[in-house]
């Protein structure tokens, strides 16, 4: 941890007194208005990064200050629902997909598209507009795709002169790289029942433009679902999913790849940098997923989004700055600090321009449906969590497929429900 991080983390505590949506007296005047922004950006973005975009918005905004309120995902994902509870919100609050619907749930964030009209913003300027009822409450800014990272080396000793396209395809190239005694597999599969993260399971299904919903209701007892379900077993049946699969971290994947351990990865873009510094010598290349019939129509994807807190007193300045953020130019900006895709839809990050690997990913970000069905629903986190015991079940043989299905739909009806 270098000593920007340990400062930022020390500093939670302090933040939590600073969550609150109200100007502090430091000194400014009176007519200055101080928008308090909670989120973990500036964390992981290099220093000086987002304090500098943030001088420039009030070198833009005359009579508008902003003071960030930085810390750790985790940590500021706890402040926030702490100052939900209380009404106490920063004016922004940085937020994902997967805690939405309980912060709008409690009444803690505002209604963005009423702020939208005031503001005469036009809406399909975004990549996405989630909704809530036909409200949006968060605006995504940066979207992070998942899309599938290839060991070329691995895969040409192994014989496999092309990608996989199809799921037998893949099948074919999983048994040909994997080699127990070298401790060599095709790919991993974390399903942490404690710490459910990433969309290796779902992103199969999305690839092959089917989803676990239908009109935001579970939708799992298909034939589809049966296809995928059946899919995962046959591949950790066969021995082609690295050992440890129920306690294996989302990092560790990555660190398997890395390492040359594994042929696939299917992962965030942000992973290219860290593994080309790690391992300079590993030779991969990126891109979609396979699915059933070799025309993939869905990519996993998470958001860096924003919202404005109810309690907020300076709602109209919040969203000049959210405005700000997702503008053109801005946001390719950001989008290349973040190594993210951009949340404006005429925004191309400068990262994608001369670089082969993030070329191709943006080819197959542009060419997929961006897929966050957890996004939006109550309790996501334990309805990923739900998906991963179930599959634990599954995998080991303790469930069949129909099994699975009906406790699948089971539990996130009773969950989507409100029963």
């Amino acid at each position: 941890m270098n000593r920007r991080l340990a400062a930022l983390v020390t500093a939670g505590a302090a933040a939590a007194l600073v969550l609150a949506g109200c100007s502090s007296d430091d000194g400014s005047s009176d007519d200055t208005v101080t928008l308090d922004f909670s989120q973990w950006w500036e964390v992981e973005l290099s220093e000086g990064v987002m304090r500098g975009l943030m001088d420039r918005f009030e070198e833009e905004h005359p009579g508008v200050e902003v003071n960030l309120i930085s810390n750790p995902y985790s940590a500021t994902v706890d402040l926030q629902t702490s100052a939900a509870a209380t009404g106490t919100l920063a004016d922004i609050v940085a937020i994902n997909g997967a805690s939405v619907y309980d912060l709008q749930d409690q009444g803690a964030i505002a209604d963005l598209s009423a702020l939208m009209d005031d503001a005469g913003f036009d809406p399909a300027q975004l990549v996405s507009n989630d909704q809530i009822d036909g409200v949006t409450y968060m605006v995504r800014a940066l979207n992070f795709a998942y899309p599938m990272y290839y060991n070329t080396d691995l895969l040409e000793a192994a014989g496999v002169t092309e990608l996989p396209t199809t799921w037998e395809e893949f099948d074919a190239a999983a048994a040909a790289v994997t080699d127990p005694s070298s401790n060599v597999y095709a790919w991993s599969l974390p399903i942490n029942v404690q710490s459910p993260a990433g969309f290796d399971s779902q992103s199969w299904l999305w690839a092959s433009g089917n989803r676990m919903l239908e009109d935001r209701q579970p939708n799992f007892e298909t034939p589809e679902i049966a296809e995928w379900l059946e899919f995962l077993k046959a591949q950790y049946d066969a021995g082609y999913v690295t050992p440890g699969a129920f306690t294996q971290q989302e990092q560790q994947k990555v660190e398997e790849f890395t390492a040359g351990r594994n042929a696939f990865l299917i992962g965030s873009l942000a992973h290219v940098a860290g593994i080309r510094e790690a391992n300079p010598d590993l030779n991969f290349s990126i891109g979609s997923v396979p699915s059933v019939s070799g025309e993939p129509s869905g990519i996993a994807g998470a958001s860096w989004g924003l919202g404005i807190a109810e309690n907020s007193e300076h709602k109209e300045e919040a969203w000049q700055l959210i405005e700000w953020l997702v503008s053109e130019d801005i946001n390719s900006e950001l989008a290349g600090e973040a190594t993210g895709f951009p949340g404006n839809a005429s925004s191309v990050p400068g990262f994608v321009e001369g670089d082969e690997l993030y070329e191709l990913a943006f080819e197959v970000y542009q060419s997929s449906e961006f897929v966050t069905e957890l996004e939006g629903l109550p309790l996501a986190l334990d309805l990923n969590r739900n998906l991963n015991e179930n599959l634990v079940r599954l995998l080991q043989g303790e469930a069949t497929v129909p099994e699975t299905q009906a406790s699948l739909q089971e539990y996130w009806n009773g969950v989507l429900s409100g029963e």
